[in-house]
């Protein structure tokens, strides 16, 4: 009887880095006027939480892709590094839910937070990367910000904006109200902060319309 042959072993195919970053390059993705991306540089590298604009502004930075191991370093505010993640996994499903961000999971993580199934999971192996929406939310979100550091330092500016974009509903659409859902109190709830931080100014979406009505 003739002996079996055993298969020869299959080859998987490594990517080059030209193919990687073909891969991986986010269409969306544009600096912003450079009035705007230079402010971006005063963001600090580190936040006590996740926040959306600091999140977003991360990605950005790094041409609109980062990974979720290089942002969950990035946050410092929590004792142990499971509620650390477990914390910026749900902002991140915030995130994708408004379309700011998209996920891409590559294979081989294994831990999930309750009720997640393993294509849902969210974890060192997976990609972030800003959509078209993001920026819209960039831009809105920057042009808001030099109008009020015209007068104010830029982390003291980003620091209140941010605390404004996150309170309430976890799911507010903020900046890209007018393309992903409609919430006709979103200004309303926030003018009362604004004013007394420099008065005259009525609403933060009023800021970004000032300076970014192409946007």
């Amino acid at each position: 009887m003739p002996k079996s042959v055993a298969s020869p072993p299959i080859e998987q195919e490594v990517l080059t880095d030209a193919q990687l970053s073909e891969l991986i390059a986010v269409e969306h993705w544009a600096p912003l006027e450079p009035e705007l991306d230079g402010l971006t540089a005063h963001v600090p590298s580190t936040s006590v939480i996740p926040e959306r604009t600091t999140i977003l502004t991360w990605i950005y930075q790094q041409q609109g892709v980062m990974s979720f191991a290089e942002l969950a370093e990035r946050i410092t505010g929590f004792e142990t590094v499971t509620a650390r993640k477990r914390q910026l996994r749900a902002m991140l499903r915030g995130l994708e839910k408004l379309l700011l961000v998209s996920i891409v999971n590559f294979t081989g993580e294994v831990a999930t937070d309750e009720g997640d199934s393993q294509d849902e999971v969210i974890g060192k192996n997976s990609l972030l990367s800003l959509t078209w929406t993001g920026m819209v939310w960039m831009r809105r979100a920057w042009a808001a910000r030099a109008r009020l550091a015209s007068t104010s330092s830029v982390q003291a500016v980003h620091k209140l904006m941010v605390e404004e974009e996150d309170d309430g509903k976890a799911n507010d659409p903020f900046w890209v109200e007018n393309i992903s859902t409609v919430d006709p109190e979103g200004p309303g709830r926030r003018a009362e902060r604004i004013k007394a931080f420099s008065p005259g100014i009525a609403s933060v979406f009023d800021l970004a319309r000032a300076k970014g009505r192409n946007s």
